[in-house]
């Protein structure tokens, strides 16, 4: 069933071509990603699309009640939640705090406001969900939830985000915004991944030969020239057997010339390829391990508290030299405590964490960000980096920030552009253990795997806090997790961890069947023994048993 008809749709603001007569019929079986780089068009489109900007040319039909989730949420900051939102449940999304509804909106997390936006979009029974950035600061649990929800969404669902693992288990069609053209892929993010790699590789192949086809007949030209004008030359002369005249010259010379014309005339009638734009993918060695010992970071027996919320008991970790780790869980569990107290930012409730002294740790914070504003990009980091001016201009530009861009002062750059800036200063710091909360924050897909890569070759240790799973997978070779007020160790990658966690579940589950067992055989003997002293005892362990059992099943 067709529910969204565009036509020939085009938008520009001043000189800049945002896209140009794009059309798509979308049915009800649709879940499409729309994917491109920050300032694109992605959002402008959305917004077209739901009727809240003017196309500059073409129409956009809507057949259904449209689910809208924009990507600021905008309200006042003294405001009461329970002012603009009602409490209201929905199968398979997470619950809230109970004092939420009684809360200022200024005082919520990013999490916690788009989830009930979320939750107020999916309750008000729309036929199309069109959502700008749904994952934006919700936890790994929480992303997994919805995605599940528009898994089972009987309606199409336009979706724009940077989260590569969202995109593959919730799309089956990817629109792309590049360069002022939109494309349409009939899969999801990997696949289209793989057909853009495919349609490169082409794209060179093609240039490629049109280059070489083009050189062929530009020295064929230079060569029958220059042909012409040696027969020129001689043309009033005879040759040493007096068999030509001066004319037989001049018309030979004529005839070569003609030829070169005609070759001239064929380069002119080629279909011009311009060459494939690709961004530059250059390998860097940064940061150094080797002046350290084996272990950076040591924490035992750590535990934390704001009066009686109790983030994490007994919490003991090591980073060591290479380590690249993820911590994980859910917000509000304590990770950027976590981090702080690393940092000597935060106290601790309890216990001791050891730095060494020759560790030096560059930071980066959620709350983006300490740059000068009056200084350029290449100013600032340069001013706060070790490396060399074609190193730092080199490796800007692997950044996404050309020549032009470079100069811009940081007051003019984007939330997304300063993360950037801030990346950079970090890498090419003298560094050798970088912690990072939210890296990935404000960054588009083609950003985010610039700085996969230059953290993959990093020779520091790396702790970063991040619901990318997609990034954590490409760098992580540790886990932590906080969870049920305790701190997990996994010493593996993200497939590790995950088989762990399900492994895990699963001795748990039998372990719960097992315990359950045990308690219904006990109680029935409870129940036919006489004897008051094997009562207490048999009373005994089934309480043990059940205190087991409501351990087990918390986990």
């Amino acid at each position: 069933m067709l529910s969204i008809s565009i036509r020939n749709l085009s938008k520009s603001y001043g000189e800049k071509i945002l896209f140009e007569d794009f059309s798509i019929d979308i049915s009800s079986q649709d879940k499409i990603g729309i994917i491109g780089a920050n300032g694109a068009g992605k959002s402008t489109l959305l917004k077209i699309i739901i009727q809240e900007l003017e196309p500059d040319k073409g129409y956009v039909r809507l057949f259904g009640k449209v689910g809208y989730l924009p990507q600021e949420i905008s309200l006042p900051q003294e405001s009461l939640v329970r002012e603009y939102f009602k409490l209201r449940r929905y199968k398979g999304f997470t619950e809230f705090r109970k004092d939420l509804f009684d809360a200022k909106w200024g005082s919520l997390s990013g999490g916690e406001k788009t989830k009930l936006k979320l939750l107020e979009v999916l309750t008000s029974g729309p036929s199309v969900l069109i959502l700008d950035e749904p994952t934006n600061h919700l936890d790994i649990k929480s992303i997994e939830g919805l995605e599940s929800i528009l898994q089972r969404f009987k309606g199409p669902v336009l979706l724009v985000s940077h989260d590569r693992f969202f995109l593959d288990r919730v799309t089956n069609k990817t629109i792309e915004i590049f360069r002022g053209k939109i494309s349409v892929y009939p899969g999801n993010y990997t696949y289209y991944a793989e057909q853009k790699r495919i349609e490169l590789e082409r794209a060179w192949e093609d240039y490629e030969k049109y280059v070489s086809k083009k050189r062929q007949l530009e020295e064929a030209s230079r060569e029958r020239l220059n042909r012409a004008q040696s027969v020129s030359k001689i043309k009033d002369k005879r040759d040493s057997f007096w068999r030509y005249s001066k004319d037989f010259y001049a018309r030979k010379g004529a005839k070569i010339a003609k030829s070169a014309k005609a070759l001239e005339k064929r380069i002119e009638k080629m279909e011009t390829k311009e060459k494939p734009y690709e961004e530059q993918n250059i390998r860097f060695s940064f940061g150094s391990s080797q002046d350290t010992g084996n272990i950076l970071v040591y924490g035992e027996n750590v535990r934390k508290a704001f009066g009686d919320n109790i983030l994490f008991i007994d919490a003991s970790f090591s980073i060591k030299r290479n380590d690249k780790i993820a911590l994980l869980g859910a917000n509000g569990t304590g990770k950027t405590t976590l981090l702080r107290m690393i940092l000597r930012k935060e106290p601790l409730s309890q216990g001791n964490i050891w730095v060494s002294s020759q560790v030096r740790i560059g930071y980066l914070d959620q709350e983006i960000l300490l740059l000068d504003p009056n200084k350029t990009v290449l100013e600032e980091v340069r001013g706060a980096t070790i490396g060399d001016i074609t190193t730092i201009r080199t490796f800007l530009g692997c950044l996404l920030f050309s020549e032009d861009a470079v100069l811009k002062k940081i007051s003019n750059l984007s939330t997304g552009e300063k993360v950037r800036v801030t990346l950079a200063k970090l890498i090419l710091g003298d560094y050798n253990l970088l912690i990072m909360d939210e890296p990935t924050n404000f960054l588009d897909i083609k950003s985010r795997e610039v700085i996969e890569r230059a953290l993959k070759d990093y020779n520091g240790s790396l702790l970063f806090v991040s619901h990318d799973r997609y990034f954590i997978s490409r760098l992580a070779n540790t886990v932590w997790e906080i969870e049920d007020k305790a701190l997990k160790c996994y010493p593996g990658d993200y497939d590790y961890y995950l088989y762990k966690r399900e492994y895990d579940r699963d001795n748990v589950k039998d372990k719960v069947i097992l315990l359950e067992v045990q308690l219904a055989n006990l109680l029935a003997k409870l129940d036919a023994v006489n004897d008051e002293k094997e009562k207490i005892r048999l009373n005994t362990q089934s309480i043990e048993l059940k205190r087991e059992l409501n351990r087990l099943k918390k986990e």
